[in-house]
């Protein structure tokens, strides 16, 4: 049996950085304002991204590793299911 598959690419990027005064010493405050990132902001923007794409039951989405770090990378697969019904 032939399967007809159809792929499309969604990226949304976030570039990070943070500025400093100019007395500021280089890694100062040991990279705080990532770290903060990381544990407050980037686990509340990753379940939202979740939530959204698991809204529709029609869509299945998953977290996929490539190799990079979680820290600077996070890539989802999502599968359409077309023998689905939307929620009413």
């Amino acid at each position: 049996m032939s399967v007809h598959r159809e792929e499309e690419r969604f990226v949304i990027r976030i570039e990070l950085s943070a500025e400093f005064g100019a007395g500021y010493e280089e890694d100062d405050d040991g990279y705080a304002w990532l770290e903060a990132w990381r544990l407050n902001v980037q686990p509340r923007l990753v379940r939202a991204v979740f939530e959204q794409l698991r809204a529709d039951n029609r869509f299945d989405a998953i977290a996929v590793s490539r190799g990079k770090s979680q820290d600077e990378e996070l890539e989802i697969a999502v599968r359409f299911d077309s023998h689905r019904r939307a929620r009413a």
